[in-house]
């Protein structure tokens, strides 16, 4: 007797069902009228064991089209060279053999070139071929992959209906004998083959921001139009984060003066400017800024009992040093435990924080927090880490060599995110290890106007499945009015995910 896969069903399920079909004393065939039992796609409500498998639209993370219309990647497919018009050049499809099976099922036989790949080597495929589009299970997503949503729908948002999403597969087992049936039972209770590979409640994030200064003409305008005013056009961006990060430069002081729309660099925060901080929901803050200690050493112990009394947590920063290199643990929804950790390279000494002084912690020669990185992947401490430091601030888009080799050393130790925090101009990507280089993310609330490259800036939304980091999507945006970053315009973002993607480490 023989058992059956239809090649349209996924390469990882049929690979978990093989041996219970040989098990059960059956051998691979490829006749569906004599097959004891059959794994097929679509089966209806009669099968023994259902399945239902999710896959992402994607593309290399260094792709600037955001969202596909179905029909247009259905006339693509079909032949319509012009189908995918926000696509500079035509993409090359790239699939694995079942995904290339179902489509031609589904939509007929391509009329345009399809590179088959294993799942192996099909992340590396697609940035091979770039421009380049591809579907991918959901559960094997990549950092390095960038999902497209699909007339408008993501399968990266945990709560979007999927009712219509076309890209999900059914797959059951069904048998035809005595012998088949027993085997489709035994499947359907086994505990090794999920019954999806999306399960929603596993989903989380965390999202990751720039500068915050609420000093000078920031806080000027907050006093003027009120403390959340800077937050009114990211807000929709940011409240849905489980966890949301920035990086205060600025201590709060109860003696700071009224901000002036001009002023020098050295700076302090009024107290009540912190509800900026409040109403965007922060969860953690980094405490990593050159100008913690600008106003002497008091400010910065007033400002960590501030985030105490509101459940801030704190890290990159404390009252020693030792306190100040400590990591800090958050929990997202879904129990996912996210480790951060954060350095201060350039100084000033001031700045840093001594063994009985407050300040942030010093990178130094980079052995500690290698040491922590490593610790807290090896102990089991953090499913996540992510490493965040202030750097040498540059007036371009292309990082300075040395802040390469620091961040990619750390994503080598095993930080899963380096984030580059203080940069006042968005740097380009890259990866290292097994990790996702951000090297600059540019402002979050800070009044350079001065300069284009000033005003622009990313928040980066980390997307995290079952511990793991999957996808990243890019919030891009503009400041406006010295205080209020808004989203980019559609031309604005085009252009500028262009230039930074070719300015990045790929």
């Amino acid at each position: 007797p023989s058992y059956r896969i239809d090649p349209a069903v996924p390469i990882g399920l049929a690979e978990l069902a093989r041996p219970a079909f040989e098990g059960g004393g059956l051998v691979a065939g490829d006749t569906p009228e004599i097959a004891s039992a059959s794994m097929i796609v679509n089966p209806g409500a009669n099968a023994a064991a259902q399945m239902e498998w999710t896959y992402a639209l994607v593309g290399p993370f260094a792709t600037v089209p955001d969202d596909v219309a179905l029909t247009d990647l259905q006339a693509y497919w079909n032949g319509t060279a012009a189908g995918l018009p926000d696509f500079a050049n035509p993409p090359q499809w790239v699939l694995t053999a079942d995904v290339r099976a179902w489509l031609a099922a589904t939509w007929g036989e391509p009329a345009v070139s399809v590179l088959v790949d294993s799942p192996d080597t099909l992340v590396d495929s697609l940035w091979n071929t770039r421009p380049s589009v591809g579907l991918i299970p959901f559960h094997q997503l990549s950092p390095r992959l960038k999902v497209l949503t699909v007339d408008g729908q993501s399968v990266l948002t945990r709560d979007v209906d999927l009712s219509a999403y076309p890209f999900k597969l059914s797959v059951g087992v069904v048998g035809s004998d005595d012998q088949g049936l027993q085997i489709a039972n035994n499947l359907a209770m086994n505990a090794t083959i999920p019954p999806t590979n999306r399960d929603p409640s596993r989903i989380s994030d965390v999202t990751m921001t720039g500068v915050t200064a609420l000093v000078r003409a920031t806080a000027w305008h907050m006093n003027l139009y009120g403390f959340d005013y800077p937050s009114f056009e990211i807000m929709p961006f940011l409240q849905t984060a489980d966890i949301l990060h920035t990086s205060n430069e600025v201590a709060f002081w109860e003696d700071c003066p009224d901000p002036e729309l001009y002023g020098d660099l050295q700076f302090c925060s009024q107290p009540k400017t912190v509800q900026l901080l409040e109403t965007i929901g922060l969860d953690v803050v980094e405490l990593t800024g050159n100008h913690v200690n600008d106003f002497g050493i008091e400010p910065l112990g007033y400002s960590m009992l501030m985030y105490d009394n509101r459940e801030i947590v704190y890290f990159g920063g404390g009252r020693t040093t030792e306190e100040a290199q400590t990591p800090r643990i958050l929990t997202t929804p879904d129990g996912t435990r996210v480790a951060f950790v954060g350095c201060n390279a350039v100084g000033p000494a001031t700045a840093w924080a001594t063994i009985e002084t407050p300040g942030a912690a010093n990178c130094g020669d980079w052995m500690w927090i290698e040491t922590v990185i490593q610790t807290l992947k090896a102990e089991n401490q953090a499913d996540l880490v992510i490493a965040t430091v202030q750097h040498r601030e540059r007036q371009s888009y292309i990082p300075d060599p040395a802040e390469i080799a620091d961040y990619e050393r750390l994503a080598i130790a095993g930080a899963d995110i380096v984030a580059g925090t203080s940069s006042h101009v968005p740097q380009g990507f890259g990866f290292a290890g097994d990790g996702f280089v951000h090297y600059g993310l540019g402002n979050l609330f800070f009044d350079q106007m001065d300069f284009i490259e000033n005003r622009q800036l990313f928040a980066d939304k980390h997307i995290l499945y079952e511990g793991r980091h999957i996808s990243t999507v890019l919030f891009t945006g503009m400041m406006e009015n010295w205080s209020q970053p808004r989203p980019m315009t559609p031309e604005e973002r085009a252009e500028f995910l262009q230039l930074i993607f070719d300015v990045s480490s790929w």
